[in-house]
């Protein structure tokens, strides 16, 4: 189903800044009778939206009554999208473009987690410019900790994994995390049947941010496919 509406950009007054804009009342009828054909399963709906000559696949959030549509970085930046604009929303809900980026570009903004960020810095590697790398705040302490393991392991000096802690930090990583990054996450493990939310994040954070995940963790890759692009470390690097 397709629609095309004009709706005012909002900012989620939280410490990361997502934006968004509100489905208006026909298109929030037809998808409270129809969630159940097109939601994931537990009321978030897959969706691709276009303004101006940018479209990105994203998933539209239940809250309060209506559907939010995340306007994703990509988007913002291409269209010079910020709070408070009046926009143009072309709004497409289905399955099957889920698993692609449904636009027919590269992506450009990347999920990393903990065991990529330590793989890109320990090989030195470039991110292009106009690339860009985003992930939960959590990965911080994760990568502390899978460094620290290898020096108490033995197989890096203490030197050395100061270094990579250094080189992550000029990665430029965006870290986020807050409460509409922390609902998704929750609602995400609950359907995936996992024990804990951790790597939920990741999956929540590339369908409200970002382009594709780019995960070192096979369990992770598998799981989220069925909700978001998968990248590789050479997707990062591709200029």
């Amino acid at each position: 189903m397709d629609w095309q509406f004009d709706a005012e950009v909002f900012q989620w007054r939280g410490p990361a800044p997502y934006f968004f804009v509100a489905t208006p009342t026909h298109v929030n009828d037809f998808l409270h009778a129809h969630h159940g054909e097109l939601t994931y399963g537990w009321g978030v709906i897959p969706a691709q939206v276009r303004i101006g000559a940018t479209e990105v696949t994203t998933s539209l959030i239940p809250r309060d009554g209506v559907y939010l549509v995340p306007l994703k970085v990509a988007l913002r930046r291409a269209e010079r999208i910020d709070d408070g604009d009046h926009v143009r929303v072309g709004l497409h809900v289905g399955r099957e473009d889920v698993n692609g980026s449904g636009d027919g570009r590269e992506p450009t903004t990347f999920v990393v987690d903990a065991r990529v960020a330590v793989d890109l810095a320990t090989t030195g590697a470039t991110i292009p410019a106009e690339h860009s790398l985003t992930a939960p705040t959590l990965l911080r302490s994760q990568v502390l900790a899978l460094v620290y393991e290898s020096v108490h392991r033995g197989e890096i000096d203490e030197r050395a994994g100061r270094k990579i802690l250094d080189d992550i930090r000029g990665l430029r990583i965006r870290f986020l995390g807050d409460r509409s990054l922390e609902d998704h996450a929750w609602r995400l493990a609950v359907q995936i049947g996992w024990p804990d939310v951790h790597q939920a994040q990741y999956i929540a954070l590339t369908q409200l941010q970002a382009d594709a995940l780019v995960t070192g963790d096979d369990e992770l890759a598998s799981a989220a496919r069925a909700f978001v692009t998968i990248a590789t470390p050479a997707d990062i690097l591709r200029p």
